[in-house]
């Protein structure tokens, strides 16, 4: 267990990390690939740690980084921070090594990984299964997304998805939406303020 003090660090940040703007922000990579980057809503986080504290995952997906607010909330759930892994993958370069190193400053489990989402799936992941895994980037690219995780094995029987913004923008989520009707999969979306999926693949599940 890590001390208390690092744990009341985390607390803190995630207090900062909350004043953050809401609304999104605009931006640019180094390509000129631009994008709109959307933080949790407040109503999000303490229901992302109470899940994180139900399911105990060990291995963690998080998809769309951000500055790391929604990171710090499945990470303050977590029991032992030597017994997780947690994986982050963020599009804009000058983001995700601001979040590393606020990450690496508050000495917990995170690895943030640069780059498109669907590449870093394919060809930059290990082949190690994830417990839980977190949509919350590009949101027309979720089904994308979920095919190429259950392609490359990473996600299986018992592995929980979530996927926030599947109500305020259940347009561009409709696809991956639709799978979960198709696949017959037992799912809810809770009604915060954007709607976040939430599912636990079946025993049976083979993708």
């Amino acid at each position: 267990m890590k001390q208390e003090s690092q744990r009341a660090a985390v607390r803190t940040e995630i207090e900062n990390l909350e004043t953050f703007e809401k609304h999104g922000e605009s931006y640019a990579n180094a390509d000129g690939r631009h994008g709109w980057r959307n933080p949790i809503r407040a109503d999000t986080g303490p229901i992302l740690e109470a899940i994180t504290m139900a399911q105990k995952p060990q291995r963690i997906l998080e998809i769309g980084t951000a500055h790391g607010l929604s990171a710090l909330y499945f990470i303050a759930a977590s029991e032992d921070w030597d017994a997780i892994e947690m994986d982050t993958i963020e599009f804009h370069e000058e983001v995700a090594a601001a979040t590393q190193e606020r990450m690496d400053h508050l000495g917990v489990p995170v690895r943030v990984i640069c780059g498109e989402a669907g590449a870093v799936i394919r060809e930059k992941l290990d082949d190690s299964r994830y417990d839980m895994v977190f949509f919350d980037a590009q949101k027309s690219l979720y089904h994308e997304q979920l095919l190429a995780l259950i392609e490359r094995g990473l996600i299986g029987p018992g592995t929980v998805l979530l996927a926030d913004n599947v109500t305020d923008r259940q347009t561009e989520c409709q696809g991956f939406l639709d799978w979960f009707h198709e696949s017959a999969l037992l799912h809810r979306i809770v009604p915060t303020e954007c709607g976040l999926l939430v599912c636990r693949l079946p025993e049976n599940f083979n993708g």
